[in-house]
């Protein structure tokens, strides 16, 4: 019974994604689509039925209005992308990416599940047995990485030439609004300002080797974790740290790390410039992450970030959150075009003569 409803809920949201679409591509396989290789994996055909087990992939195919075909997401994916998309929760849940729920994958007919981990040895076992290509995607270390994260999707699930070619059409606002956050920092210059990015306990602090600690450089600033590793800062030198700008993720309140002995008489706490930063976008490197990075960098240089934030990456992307059949697939989008010209004409006429239609 459960699957049963698992399957229904699918097809449910295939549904509303056709009668949604944004605009149908004629995106036909080329011969040179397939083999795909991503990291370790090739995946030799088109993907009809896709499960992401990763939230952090989930909000990136939805961001990047690319989820036309996901049957199904993890346990653990929790927001929808934009006011108005269909609710993650009203997809089918496929368990985790430590515990994926198997028979509700191959019940679903899924020909392919995104990862942003390594699974278990049992299984990678028991999806290759049942012949669903599996792609791990690990989250990238700095923002080219993350940019090609977001190609090897669109290659995965429109072929080596097609995909790369809609990834560069797709993601000029990304490319676009990160060009934005750049000019920005340029104009900046060198202001040689300290930061520090709070990410667990005081003294559990973005360090060199992780992705808070690139963007604090990528921004411009010197980051006080730099040379250390695993968001670990030495107690013995907490008398030396002295950052003129906090960011913290909210595990621990502002005003903790302001009383604290570890910030207190720094020169962020006594001129309080300790800041919350949302983590999630961080951490799941979606297009949401350009929000983030803007709102670091205004906090950083008020002077510099003056003009309105650009729109949303996605917002002027021709991407269709529908689903895009293959060649022998013959559906086609319904349609609420009304049967004879003179309908069409008569209700636009009602509608412009409306008050309530401007």
């Amino acid at each position: 019974m459960k699957l049963t409803r698992l399957i229904a809920a699918a097809l449910t949201a295939v549904c509303i994604f056709t009668l949604t679409s944004c605009k149908q591509e004629d995106t036909q396989t080329t011969a040179n689509d397939y083999p795909v290789h991503v990291a370790d994996t090739v995946v030799d055909h088109r993907p009809k039925k896709v499960v992401s087990l990763a939230p952090a992939l989930t909000d990136t195919l939805f961001q990047l209005q690319i989820a036309g075909r996901v049957v199904a997401i993890s346990d653990y994916c929790d927001l929808p992308a934009q006011p108005g998309d269909l609710e993650y929760y009203e997809y089918p849940r496929a368990g985790t990416q430590q515990l994926p729920d198997i028979d509700a994958i191959k019940e679903l007919g899924a020909d392919l599940v995104l990862m942003t981990a390594q699974p278990t040895d049992a299984v990678a076992l028991e999806l290759q047995q049942a012949n669903i290509d599996f792609v791990v995607i690990p989250p990238a270390s700095d923002l080219e990485g993350v940019r090609q994260n977001y190609v090897d999707l669109f290659r995965l699930l429109y072929g080596e030439e097609t995909g790369a070619k809609m990834a560069e059409e797709y993601l000029v606002p990304f490319d676009h609004k990160l060009a934005e956050i750049q000019s920005c920092l340029d104009a900046a210059g060198e202001k040689n300002i300290s930061t520090v990015y709070v990410a667990g306990d005081l003294l559990q602090i973005a360090t060199g080797d992780s992705f808070e600690g690139y963007i604090l450089d990528f921004l411009g600033t010197q980051n006080w974790g730099a040379d250390y590793t695993n968001y670990s800062y030495p107690q013995e030198k907490e008398v030396d740290l002295n950052p003129d700008v906090i960011f913290y993720n909210g595990m621990i309140s502002g005003e903790t790390i302001a009383a604290s002995s570890c910030y207190k008489t720094t020169n962020a706490g006594k001129a309080g410039a300790i800041y919350e930063i949302d983590p999630e976008n961080l951490e799941r490197q979606s297009p949401d992450l350009l929000d983030t990075l803007w709102t670091m960098g205004k906090l950083l240089y008020p002077e510099s970030f003056v003009h309105n934030e650009p729109g949303q990456p996605w917002e002027s992307s021709p991407a269709s959150m529908g689903y895009i059949p293959d060649e022998e697939d013959t559906a086609e989008p319904e349609t609420t075009e009304p049967e004879n010209p003179d309908e069409a004409e008569s209700q636009t006429s009602s509608e412009e003569e409306s008050p309530s239609a401007a």
